[in-house]
């Protein structure tokens, strides 16, 4: 998975780089966005990996379940099921924000068993496999990072906290703002894989978002398990990649965030 993930990221660096000095075609999906060239190139290698690797596992796959309206409504109990987003901040990546990645994720069922995300640009991959812990390699400059994440156990007050979500969405209440305590920065990166990511390697200290689809999260949701990190939908239920929201957070700021949110 890993491989197919940074042969993924060569499409989308490869296209990005073209777009510097030709126009990138591009796919209007209504109310779903919009898809890139590089989105379903990036979509046709892993699919092709998958078959000729594990034929018989079912595939999800963002690009393709718009073209074929698919109403996701979860897998069957022992199916193996791939989730895939091979490319994840579709927007970023048009606006040439280097902010985007890959996710690759099998599931049995309702349950990850494997999951991988891969920003290109910056060279970050974050892996996790069930039971054996969630890990992070980068490339800086010609340095390596390799870490294993591990949810940190400090208290860390709400005014410290650096938190990402979609305040100006109209799925959030317009008063939320107002409701909220104060804290000391708020971002919106424009990619859920990353930002979940982000929060298992102890980078942003909470991320929430209503609405996902099962393949923004299923990679990322299992990384900040095996992080240690608190995960849940934003009422508070299980998590599990087919919810319909998602809320994980530094385990310190868990109750108090998931009190705001549901005021």
């Amino acid at each position: 998975m890993i491989e197919w993930a940074f042969e993924c990221g060569t499409i989308l660096n490869d296209h990005l780089v073209k777009s510097y000095t030709q126009p990138i075609k591009v796919f209007d999906k209504g109310k779903q966005g919009l898809a890139t060239e590089a989105d379903l190139l990036s979509e046709a290698f892993v699919i092709k990996k998958i078959r000729e690797n594990y034929p018989d596992h079912g595939i999800l796959s963002e690009e393709d379940a718009f073209a074929r309206e698919l109403k996701i409504k979860g897998a069957k109990a022992d199916q193996y099921l791939w989730l895939i987003d091979p490319l994840d901040g579709t927007n970023n990546f048009y606006n040439k924000l280097p902010f985007f990645c890959v996710s690759l994720a099998l599931n049995r069922g309702n349950e990850t068993l494997v999951g991988v995300v891969y920003n290109p640009v910056n060279c970050e991959l974050f892996y996790a496999i069930k039971g054996r812990g969630a890990f992070l390699y980068r490339l800086i400059g010609k340095k390596e990072v390799r870490l294993r994440l591990e949810a940190g156990k400090n208290k860390k007050p709400i005014n410290e906290a650096l938190l990402s979500a979609n305040l100006s969405s109209k799925r959030v209440e317009k008063d939320l703002l107002k409701k909220f305590p104060q804290v000391r920065a708020m971002r919106r990166l424009g990619s859920a894989a990353l930002e979940m990511s982000y929060v298992a390697a102890g980078m942003l200290d909470a991320y929430w978002e209503y609405n996902l689809q099962p393949w923004d999260m299923a990679a990322a949701g299992l990384i900040c398990k095996e992080a240690g990190v608190k995960i849940s939908t934003v009422k508070g239920n299980d998590y599990h990649p087919f919810a319909s929201s998602v809320l994980t957070t530094h385990p310190a700021l868990y109750g108090e965030l998931l009190s705001v949110l549901n005021i």
